[in-house]
């Protein structure tokens, strides 16, 4: 009842208002097509009028990838190596290292259309973070939604469009989101439903009386169907200063006045509901029966809710932002702050994934559920379920903020949908790439959030920030932690002070300051800044920078290459998968060692794994045997032919040995292109192309930032080329001189897998 008539109200304010500044959402009710705008060759769906449901600030990102050693001025403390790329990063005593730049670059990761999804996330997110009034904010979002109701009555195709994801019932979609604004609506106002749906009836009759255009007024700050992000900003404005924001002053004696329209409207005023909703409890209340449990005037009257919502509220109708900065930053926050407390839960199981995942040499593919079933204790299990349960919960309500105002970076399309227990189990574990990235991403917006309080409560109670500690010392004493209903709710209560005036209502009067001081030194003060530098962090083997490792190698220990007698007869001898697994991992753990500290380079292999590591009675005999005449100057030698011929292995089995690599290096090769590489590969040193080849994509294409450095659109020969020369291989002049110009890096892992058939085809 009440949403049909805020929307024939709608359509009614549209449809005989006259000013421009309408214009957006009559687009969005009675030409729903017009927000579709032709760009190049394919449609891009604008809807900017709705964009405004999901927009919040972008983060701030430095051009390259964030520093985690900077302090909280934005100026590093210490030195340490990018994760990615190991280049040396940060400073000393805010002195960065050369080429440190401050970020200045505002990326915009919103996307246009409605984004919110269904109204169970909405009921998660916070509010508004754009300096806008949330009340404001809500109506803007419900007058938007309300439009969008009247568009999809139309056609609800073309309205249809707009939202991302894509649902079946656009009608019902909306008619959810029309009254889960309804319902933030009455939180924050603290009013009755009924006095909340009037309220909207209000606004949307101002819509009439919405300011005309003035000469060179509008005229180039927005336009009909709101094509820049910019044309959207300033219409809010618009709407939220020349409409919504007037019509709120004043707004409890206006709702006064309009209930006794209400009640004296002779229309209506004789219907006994009415008289009940509207009328004089004393004119009723003596016709009811004496020992009755409403006769009491308490059931006829509404005191207004108290939420954290209407508290903002509050502060904004008292113009109170300035006299209570910190309270006001709090709640606005809320609603996040409150998930900071799971801040140690999630670390924890951070930790003890790592612990059992680090440097093993393959990726664990399976859901969380399938790993939550594996063999463990019950109280390790019930440890895990509870863990896992709270990652989940916090990651589904952050999931929005991670992907607008996030420091890390995601992928897209990491954020579009909810985590459950039927998700891949990489998006618990802590990396540096991947779907890893969301729980790093997880913990780091959650350490910010917590400092950034922090460090607003020092700076107002003129401490320093001098309280430090790591993500490994974190524990429930040291968060931001408290219950809503336990903890905050009965504060805010515990300030609030109920007047009465003879014949009048109820009035509530909060003591803003006193809310203020106790909220910082119960909930914020005394708490410690944690510093990133430290956040659990799974590396599996592959994951290693094995450029830094082989270095280190080298300098340690004299390198020479394999002899291709040696090199076949290993190959002949490790001929299954798990084989070659055994060996490779082998030959990882003796460069690591080898890397630190060094050992005669004519040693044999097998000597050194058996009587050195002390590893003998842990390696698989064969691969002793396989290996037996290897010396440990082949050690980088072999890393190289094993992990070829562990891929070549993988590919023969018909699983992807390049998973990992971005998919902008994995285009197929054309007929053309395919003939033209056979012709080099049966003149070529074939298993030098093979091993050269795959350690570059291993290398070089497999980094996080590797588009970046190397364009899929260079030639595949002039970027392997350089690779070679450095080496002084003796590939290096065949490849300039005989391999096709027209092959790109973006054919790199379809050239070694046409490879390593053609050697399948020709052994």
């Amino acid at each position: 009842g009440a949403l049909a008539e805020m929307a024939v109200h709608a359509a009614a304010a549209l449809l005989c208002g006259h000013s421009p500044v309408l214009q957006p959402l009559r687009n969005l009710a009675f030409q729903p097509h017009c927000m579709q705008v032709s760009t190049q060759s394919t449609s891009l769906l604008l809807a900017r009028a709705c964009w405004i449901l999901c927009w919040t600030l972008p983060a701030t990102l430095p051009r390259s990838r964030s520093c985690e050693t900077a302090g909280v001025c934005g100026f590093p403390m210490e030195v340490s190596r990018c994760p990615d790329c190991c280049a040396p990063i940060g400073g000393i005593n805010h002195k960065p290292l050369q080429g440190f730049q401050v970020a200045s670059d505002h990326e915009d990761r919103t996307q246009t259309g409605h984004i919110l999804g269904g109204v169970q996330h909405r009921r998660t997110l916070g509010l508004s973070d754009r300096g806008m009034s949330p009340v404001v904010f809500v109506l803007l979002r419900l007058l938007t939604h309300l439009s969008m109701l009247l568009g999809a009555s139309r056609d609800p195709q073309s309205l249809g469009r707009m939202i991302k994801p894509t649902v079946n019932d656009v009608l019902s979609f909306l008619q959810e989101h029309v009254q889960e604004d309804l319902a933030q609506l009455t939180r924050i106002l603290g009013k009755s439903v009924d006095d909340t749906v009037n309220i909207v009836h209000l606004v949307l009759s101002s819509l009439l009386q919405a300011p005309q255009q003035q000469p060179g007024q509008w005229l180039v700050q927005f336009d009909d169907v709101l094509s820049t992000k910019e044309k959207r900003n300033k219409w809010e404005d618009i709407v939220a200063n020349a409409i919504i924001v007037p019509e709120l002053k004043d707004l409890d004696k206006k709702l006064l006045k309009l209930n006794r329209q209400i009640q004296e409207d002779e229309r209506i005023s004789s219907n006994p509901i009415v008289k009940i909703v509207y009328g004089d409890p004393a004119a009723f209340l003596s016709q009811l029966p004496g020992d009755s449990h409403i006769h009491h005037s308490k059931m006829w009257s509404c005191r207004r809710r108290v939420s954290v919502e209407n508290l903002g509220h509050v502060v904004q109708q008292k113009n109170a932002k300035d006299t209570v900065p910190l309270l006001w930053k709090f709640l606005q926050k809320e609603t996040e702050l409150r998930l900071v407390k799971f801040l140690p839960e999630i670390l924890a199981l951070q930790r003890d994934l790592v612990r059992q995942f680090q440097n093993t040499a393959e990726v664990k593919h399976c859901s969380i559920r399938e790993f939550l079933r594996e063999p463990h204790s019950d109280v390790l299990r019930d440890l895990l379920e509870r863990r896992v349960n709270v990652f989940l919960s916090v990651w589904n309500k952050l999931r929005s903020s991670l992907d607008t105002n996030g420091e890390i970076k995601l992928p897209k399309g990491y954020c579009d949908a909810e985590l459950s227990l039927d998700s891949r189990l990489e998006v618990l574990l802590p990396r540096r790439q991947g779907l890893g990235l969301c729980s790093t991403a997880l913990a780091s917006y959650l350490i910010g959030l917590h400092n950034d309080f922090v460090h607003s409560v020092n700076r107002h109670i003129k401490e320093d920030d001098r309280y430090l500690i790591s993500p490994s010392e974190v524990a429930d004493l040291h968060v931001i932690s408290y219950e809503l209903e336990r903890d905050l709710i009965p504060l805010i209560l515990s300030n609030c002070q109920y007047s009465m005036e003879k014949g009048g209502e109820t009035l509530q009067d909060f003591d803003l300051e006193r809310i203020q001081q106790q909220v910082i030194s119960k909930f914020l003060q005394g708490k410690p800044l944690i510093t990133l530098t430290g956040i659990p962090t799974l590396v599996y083997r592959h994951d290693r920078n094995y450029e830094q490792l082989f270095s280190d190698v080298r300098n340690k220990v004299e390198q020479s290459a394999l002899p291709s007698s040696l090199m076949n007869m290993i190959s002949g001898e490790l001929q299954s998968y798990s084989d070659v697994c055994d060996a490779l991992s082998l030959i990882e753990i003796t460069l690591g060692f080898l890397a630190m500290a060094g050992e005669n380079s004519e040693m044999l292999l097998t000597e050194y794994v058996e009587q050195v590591l002390q590893m003998g009675d842990q390696t698989n005999p064969h691969v002793l045997q396989a290996l037996r005449r290897c010396q440990l100057r082949h050690s980088m030698a072999l890393w190289q032919l094993l992990c070829a011929h562990k891929s070549e292995q993988l590919l023969r089995l018909g699983r992807d040995p390049f998973a990992d690599v971005s998919p902008d290096y994995k285009e197929e090769l054309t007929p053309e292109l395919a003939k033209l590489l056979h012709t080099f590969l049966v003149h070529s040193r074939l298993e030098t192309f093979l091993q050269e080849l795959h350690e570059m994509i291993i290398l070089k294409l497999r980094r996080v930032q590797a588009v970046e450095e190397f364009r899929p659109t260079w030639s595949l020969k002039e970027s392997l080329s350089p690779y070679l020369h450095a080496k002084d291989s003796e590939l290096a002049l065949e490849l300039d001189d005989t391999f096709p110009d027209e092959i790109f890096l973006s054919h790199a892992t379809g050239t070694w897998k046409a490879a390593a058939v053609f050697k399948r085809e020709h052994r």
